[in-house]
């Protein structure tokens, strides 16, 4: 893809609702390692092409990996947790 304009709209700010305060487009695209916020299109489409952007810069594998609403912290914490008895019950044998 075309890397040379992922930045164009790094100046840009908004509101950000998971963060609660302002913050740029850049920190949108780069705020799960490198990766854009799955919000990315939800947050900025009144205010940029953002869609095009993504079209732009991923491939269609790579937005629906971008897009995707994560694991909720609940599951995430449980699954942790399995994990965690799982390592002891295999050392602690």
């Amino acid at each position: 893809m075309n890397d040379r304009n992922k930045d164009r709209f790094d100046s840009e700010s908004g509101y950000c609702r998971m963060l609660g305060h302002e913050v740029s487009f850049s920190y949108c695209r780069i705020a799960r390692n490198d990766i854009p916020c799955f919000r990315i299109i939800d947050c900025w489409f009144e205010r940029l092409p953002v869609a095009d952007y993504m079209k732009e810069n991923y491939t269609e594998e790579e937005q629906k990996s971008i897009l995707a609403k994560p694991a909720s912290k609940i599951n995430t914490l449980y699954d942790l947790i399995q994990q965690a008895k799982n390592r002891s019950s295999t050392t602690g044998s």
